[in-house]
């Protein structure tokens, strides 16, 4: 039989151009392994420089964005090897470094407080690196998945012959990518494990060697990184086997969306009876309903496919895909509607700045899907074209936010700063410590500026500290406790002395009233054998017990308990007096010291119905 004409790209039927793979040339697996021990070999060249703090270590400028070049750029390198000529690969590597070079040398900029420390007068400080050499998780984190979309669009891109290719292309590239990276890093792992069982192996018979050279951070990084790149090379090598597990995962786990159109639906009609009150009251509502929006996106796409998958002839999923596109919208709404209730009660965060930006590229999702639904004549979908400008957006947010365009610690500072200027918020309610630990040099620069005015005792104050939570450092903003709670029964105050209590330790365990503005509680005054005690309820707490003993206010404890058995007590202390057992063990007084024997961990008491 007679071989055809191989056919291009462009040529082929979709399902076949998705799955289109360039021959792998003699000895591109050698250089693919040349250059995995090569980033391994300058890995541990920069680990042995930050542990000795010697050359390049020891300037930040230098150390930053050599460490981000030889983490990223070998692998974009061994990625485009084949799919890309010579030319196009070294000016797309090229254009990385650059990119790469001028984000790390802006994250070495923002951080380096070596300057803006140096007049604090920092007594006793214990070695805090005011020169902090690893670049931020943050930038970390949005490099690494940013270095996925592109180097997907850009082999799509070549593949297609055009700049912005065919979403099928897209689609079949990341998922490619995605799948071998997922089988390098098992590949990696069960590397080391072949290696950590082989090391015991030797020390049953008292041979230590094998052992030791594992620890050694020499053998050990360049194994890692040789190990990947060899990884990455055979998956590519058998384009053949990640197709097929592409199709079987997408099978499978496409039939997941019917489950979440019901969930995520059911949770919306809900709220036409509960309001929205306990969505807000639960002060996670925007990360909630944002990770719902994403789960409902990648379930929708593991559907849709590449588009040109015949979804059309399942009906039911079909009515699904349909019905999930409109979902993403109201939980997108709802999420900014909360979000900008905490911003004008709080102002910018950088929390807050990182969930704006988020609700940006999901607005992209939810505007585009719910357009394409309702496009009857349109079967599936046409989800593509909104997939590729969602990418291209998340790849503009990501520089944005990593440069001096949209930096989160800057826009939050200038926020918060304002807000305090402004008298929106009072100087004792200020929160001084994010200017001084969460908000790298930009909020540095702020506490400079408030120690020259009003808060300048404070902001000098936040400048000495050390450590984020340093004994040194000033106790947080009392919260004004007597309009935080509601006093039953009603005429009621609480005691003054209660009010006045300085809670030394356990902070974290008292109600949310007693520790933060604005927290609301419910206190009833409340005896026993002719003590004076407090039970106080909150939305976000446990009910907590208090008590005077000796003429000072302590918490006793709180009652684990669940919602239903939380409001019968509620309800049981407004009827009248409690009724109070014994507790099952007494405490131990031991030559004048009293033990306290604490509860197994159990779960939240229930109440039986009545």
């Amino acid at each position: 039989m007679q071989t055809p004409p191989p056919q291009s790209a462009a040529a082929m039927l979709p399902e076949e151009a998705s799955d289109a793979q360039p021959a792998v040339p003699p000895g591109t697996g050698m250089r693919r392994m040349a250059i995995g021990l090569a980033q391994g070999l300058a890995l541990y060249f920069l680990y042995r420089s930050l542990s000795a703090r010697t050359w390049p270590a020891t300037d930040a400028l230098l150390f930053k964005p050599l460490l981000l070049l030889v983490a990223f750029v070998p692998l974009a390198a061994v990625s485009g090897m084949v799919h890309l000529p010579r030319r196009k690969l070294l000016l797309w590597v090229a254009g990385l470094a650059v990119l790469l070079t001028a984000l790390a040398l802006y994250d070495a900029w923002r951080t380096d407080l070596s300057q803006l420390l140096e007049g604090a007068a920092l007594a006793g400080w214990r070695g805090e690196d005011k020169t902090n050499l690893a670049p931020s998780p943050l930038l970390g984190a949005l490099l690494a998945m940013g270095l996925f979309i592109a180097q997907s669009m850009v082999l799509a891109g070549h593949a297609d012959g055009r700049r912005i290719a065919r979403y099928q292309s897209y689609f079949s590239l990341a998922w490619k990518l995605a799948l071998q990276i997922a089988f390098a890093l098992l590949f990696t792992l069960l590397l080391w494990l072949v290696l950590e069982i082989g090391a015991a192996l030797f020390a049953l018979v008292r041979l230590e060697f094998p052992r030791q050279l594992l620890q050694e951070s020499w053998f050990a990084i360049p194994v890692t990184t040789l190990a990947f790149c060899s990884a990455l090379h055979l998956t590519d090598v058998r384009p053949g086997i990640i197709s097929g597990v592409r199709r079987l995962l997408l099978t499978v786990l496409s039939w997941l969306l019917p489950l979440a159109l019901l969930i995520v639906a059911g949770f919306l009609a809900s709220l036409a009876a509960t309001g929205l009150q306990p969505l807000w009251q639960t002060r996670r509502a925007s990360s909630v309903l944002l990770g719902a929006t994403a789960l409902l996106v990648v379930l929708i796409n593991m559907v849709y496919q590449d588009g040109a998958a015949p979804v059309a002839s399942n009906r039911f999923m079909a009515a699904c895909l349909r019905l999930s596109c409109l979902l993403p919208a109201p939980l997108v709404a709802l999420a900014i509607y909360a979000l900008g209730l905490r911003v004008a009660q709080y102002g910018w965060s950088v929390s807050r700045i990182g969930a704006a930006l988020t609700m940006l590229v999901a607005a992209i999702y939810a505007t585009g899907y719910a357009w394409a639904a309702l496009r009857r004549r349109q079967a599936p979908p046409l989800l593509a074209p909104f997939n590729i400008a969602a990418s291209l957006a998340i790849l503009a947010v990501f520089v944005a936010v990593l440069s001096p365009l949209a930096d989160p610690a800057r826009i939050a500072v200038n926020s918060q700063m304002a807000r305090l200027l402004q008298g929106r918020t009072p100087t004792a309610e200020f929160d001084f410590r994010f200017l001084r630990f969460e908000s790298a040099r930009f909020g540095l620069q702020a506490l400079h500026q408030l120690s020259r005015g009003a808060a300048g005792e404070q902001a000098r104050l936040a400048l000495q500290q050390p450590e984020r939570w340093s004994s040194r450092s000033s106790p947080p903003p009392r919260p004004d406790v007597s309009a935080n709670v509601r006093v039953y029964p009603a005429g009621s105050v609480l005691p003054p002395d209660f009010i006045a209590t300085q809670w030394e330790s356990g902070q974290y365990m008292l109600p949310s009233c007693l520790r933060n503005h604005g927290a609301p509680c419910e206190a009833y005054l409340i005896g026993q054998q002719g003590q004076q005690q407090i039970l106080m309820f909150s939305e976000q707490d446990e009910p907590s017990l208090f008590a005077a003993a000796d003429g000072r206010w302590e918490m006793l404890g709180r009652f684990e308990l669940d919602a239903d058995c939380r409001n019968r007590l509620k309800k049981a202390v407004q009827a009248g007096p409690l009724q109070w057992l014994a507790p099952r063990q007494r405490d131990i007084d031991l030559n004048g010291t009293r033990l306290v024997m604490r509860a197994p961990w159990s779960k939240p008491a229930s109440c039986p119905a009545p």
